[in-house]
């Protein structure tokens, strides 16, 4: 049996109340599907909840194959400051002090770790001849340097050892994958021309056929007033409420739809900086319900009571391909967006929706009224978005990761 290490320190576990997180999916189907012994190496801190998974060391059994193992790491509090890169280098001495006493595995799969300069894959895997496959899941430090403005142009030549150490991480893989294209295009350059180093891109997909299973649960109870049935459309966003997100736009669309007589409604699921806006303005409009969270499953019968997916990202994200559009497909929900590149192609060719202007509330409410007043084409593209969300499956996109595995195991 082979063993396949992922080490990254990012991302909810199975058994916490949050979608299925790429690596955790990858965990289950190389493990189930492949049957390959995996092991993720994580922070026992969680990154998402800002709360302890464990008090030190400690093996997490999802299958018998697959082990999640919490790293015990420090903690912190903001997300771009000195504690979360505290973090990440205890998090990369401690993985790999444990690394020299287990067994050395076939294959790695990791994220590329920016602050800690790739460590602990990079010299780890080449000390020990391991093939290694790098995942872009996000471009770090470029994200620091854009949050931290003027600033960030000094905070670039401060960085320049992790782009020189960034670009050997990247030469030295046996395989490149991403989550989406631009994601990949970057690798690509990163690694070189290096004509024979397989890629692959991964969409961070849905399990459609649990999604589907999902469907006929009841809508949770704080949502049934919020979705009562009536004659006009329903909009929905779920996701964190923070300035990565047009909260703006989708409250005075709001008020634009009820101050003008569309019988549109907006329901908004998720928690964040921006929550008590949310709720002011709910308690305001007869149109706008704040469901608070809810967890991956319940979200499912709320989306099918809706019609439109509202993915409404600001300017300032740094967001390529976002899990949403995934579920929004799969739900079969028409979808408003304000992304460029890759979803704002697949919106546009697979004519699931609409593109608007981020942080221009005329723009998306352009857009709903055009679904508004013309519902045959609201159902034609709703229909679309759920052909499109099958190709979106994640055993169809983990599945290009298992055939760059064993091409590599092979040689």
């Amino acid at each position: 049996m082979k063993t396949i290490w992922i080490v990254n320190q990012y991302g909810p576990i199975e058994g916490e109340n949050w979608r299925d997180y790429s690596y955790n999916q990858i965990g289950k189907y190389l493990s189930e599907k492949c049957g390959y012994k995996v092991i993720w190496w994580t922070s026992n801190f969680a990154h998402h909840f800002k709360t302890y998974r464990s008090n030190g060391w400690k093996d997490i059994y999802v299958n018998e194959k697959y082990i999640i193992r919490l790293v015990p790491t420090t903690s912190y509090k903001k997300n771009i400051g000195i504690g979360r890169f505290v973090r990440d280098i205890s998090y990369s001495i401690n993985a790999k002090k444990r690394f020299r006493t287990e067994d050395v595995p076939d294959l790695i799969i990791s994220s590329m770790l920016p602050m800690t300069y790739g460590e602990p894959t990079y010299n780890y895997a080449i000390k020990n001849k391991i093939p290694y496959i790098v995942n872009t899941m996000d471009i770090w430090p470029e994200f620091i340097e854009k949050n931290l403005g003027r600033i960030g142009r000094v905070a670039h030549y401060l960085f320049w050892p992790n782009y020189i150490r960034r670009k050997h991480f990247y030469a030295n893989a046996s395989g490149l994958m991403a989550l989406s294209k631009n994601y990949l295009e970057f690798a690509k350059k990163e690694a070189g021309e290096v004509h024979d180093k397989p890629t692959a891109l991964v969409y961070n997909g849905i399990d459609v056929a649990k999604f589907n299973e999902a469907k006929s649960l009841p809508i949770p109870s704080k949502a049934l007033n919020a979705l009562k049935e009536f004659d006009g459309i329903t909009c929905i966003f779920a996701g964190t409420l923070g300035p990565s997100y047009d909260v703006d736009v989708m409250l005075k669309c709001a008020e634009e739809c009820n101050n003008k007589g569309y019988n549109v409604r907006f329901v908004i699921a998720g928690s964040g900086p921006r929550t008590k806006d949310i709720q002011l303005k709910a308690d305001e409009l007869s149109n706008l319900f704040y469901l608070g969270s809810l967890k991956p499953t319940e979200l499912v019968p709320v989306y099918c009571k809706c019609d439109i997916g509202l993915c409404a990202y600001s300017s300032k994200s740094n967001v390529d391909m976002p899990d949403k559009f995934y579920d929004y497909c799969a739900a079969g929900l028409a979808v408003v967006n304000s992304l460029k590149d890759e979803v704002a192609e697949y919106v546009k060719e697979y004519e699931v929706g609409y593109n608007y202007i981020a942080e221009n509330y005329e723009s998306m409410l352009e857009c709903l009224q055009l679904l508004y007043n013309n519902r045959d084409l609201l159902n034609q593209m709703r229909n679309h978005a759920l052909s499109l969300g099958k190709n979106f499956d994640s055993n169809v996109q983990n599945g290009k990761l298992r055939v760059m595995i064993e091409g590599i195991l092979s040689r």
